[in-house]
């Protein structure tokens, strides 16, 4: 049986962030670990699955988005370079319904190929688009627990390479399945806003860059406090902002409290 390894889903995001602090800054920490089955852990399994199974209600949303109203179209009034190409209605939804739906098709053919499932058209002739998705979306969902432990591009990192100046998307298919969720959430703007919270300037740097983070949220958990500043990015619990908070307001009223001479100069406290 394989050895367990850290997950490599984003349910430790903030234990690597920690980690890569450690051995570079020499910065302790308590976060957990979580550690795959053998390469992911079921969480994330659970996650990829959901994502899978809401994959075609999303593409009908984005298909409807033309007829209800969508996001502007970059034309050549928008862009720096003058172009003669006009974008034709619904170029923007079909671009990305095209986008995931060939995602999805290359992922089944890798299922079907690897597992002995037999040569199957990539799309039948004949049968409509969003007949063939659903078939396409309940084979992955079958196979999910194989695409996450035994594809072969399971145990590559969920984060894009750097190649030169370019960025190289993630082949594992669980960043896949997420990436295709998280665009079409964006598009049909179900995305919704995190609520809008005031932190207290971070204990670390002193700048006011903390907030609640959207991607380090462990399960069943709160999200972690993050600051924001790239040459910093320490990460709090609530517990520790709470204490840091504690601290950083008795401090304060023990400021206030202390009595100043005109000049400037603290005054001693009466005895």
């Amino acid at each position: 049986m394989p050895t367990p390894t850290p997950c490599l889903g984003p349910c430790n995001t903030a234990w690597r962030r920690a980690e890569h602090q450690r051995r570079t800054e020499t910065t302790p920490h308590d976060i957990p670990v979580t550690w795959g089955a053998p390469v992911h852990c079921d969480a994330c399994v659970d996650r990829a699955r959901r994502q899978l199974g809401e994959l075609p209600e999303l593409l009908v949303a984005i298909q409807l988005e033309p007829v209800y109203g969508q996001r502007g179209v970059p034309t050549a009034s928008t862009t720096s370079a003058p172009t003669d190409t006009t974008p034709w209605p619904g170029q923007a939804a079909r671009l990305m319904i095209d986008h995931i739906a060939g995602g999805l098709a290359e992922i089944a053919a890798d299922v079907r190929r690897m597992r002995n499932l037999g040569d199957h058209p990539v799309r039948e002739e004949g049968v409509r688009e969003g007949v063939w998705i659903n078939v396409t979306v309940r084979l992955l969902v079958a196979h999910c627990d194989w695409l996450l432990q035994q594809h072969p591009c399971a145990s590559e990192s969920h984060e894009p390479a750097r190649l030169g100046r370019d960025l190289v998307p993630s082949g594992n298919p669980a960043a896949q399945i997420a990436g295709w969720h998280r665009a079409g959430t964006r598009f049909t703007r179900r995305d919704k806003a995190p609520e809008v919270k005031r932190f207290a300037p971070c204990k670390r740097c002193g700048g006011p860059w903390l907030a609640e983070s959207r991607d380090l949220r462990l399960v069943d958990d709160e999200p972690y406090i993050e600051c924001q500043d790239p040459d910093c990015r320490a990460l709090f619990t609530h517990a520790e902002y709470a204490r840091y908070l504690k601290d950083l307001i008795s401090g304060e009223l023990t400021a206030r409290r202390t009595p100043v001479h005109p000049d400037g100069a603290p005054d001693k406290l009466p005895a």
